[in-house]
């Protein structure tokens, strides 16, 4: 597949920025070319943001759910998850980390990762009160994706010049 393939895949969304369904998929022409990878290329998704491994693919995505999964009343606030993530990222416990990188996790979790989830379906996000996260409709398939794949909740390895 040559760039310009690449680029007309990544472009197909609808004008809304979501995932095409099934029967728009059979409408949108799809490459010349003969997938030879797992499944039947008529099953994959052209919108892999939509995609549970995608969604997954991101450490504080799975620190989200795990923590979720492991609160003890069924839900977490975002002050605590932010704590405890930050605590996991400095290796440290909850009462060693700064406000300043509790404060940058929690920008981070709303600016870029809990959307995405709450989206998916897999957590609901009570905004309006406490912001009280809670599993939503898809939270259960997400942890059992999480099990069968011996999740990890460790960072890409970072780039060894750049830390010089």
């Amino acid at each position: 597949m040559d760039g310009n393939d690449l680029a007309t895949n990544q472009s197909r969304t609808s004008a809304d920025g979501h995932c095409p369904s099934v029967e728009d998929n059979e409408k949108t022409q799809m490459s010349d070319e003969i997938y030879d990878g797992p499944g039947e290329s008529s099953e994959l998704s052209l919108c892999e943001q939509s995609d549970i491994f995608y969604l997954l693919s991101h450490h504080r995505k799975r620190g989200v759910l795990l923590a979720i999964a492991m609160a003890p009343w069924g839900h977490v606030h975002l002050r605590q998850l932010a704590e405890i993530i930050a605590a996991l990222e400095a290796d440290t416990e909850q009462r060693g980390v700064s406000t300043q990188q509790v404060t940058t996790v929690r920008t981070n979790l709303k600016r870029s990762h809990l959307d995405p989830l709450c989206d998916a379906g897999l957590i609901e996000w009570d905004t309006d009160c406490s912001d009280r996260l809670v599993p939503g409709p898809g939270f259960s398939r997400a942890i059992r994706t999480l099990m069968a794949g011996g999740y990890s909740l460790s960072q890409p390895p970072s780039n060894p010049q750049s830390e010089q």
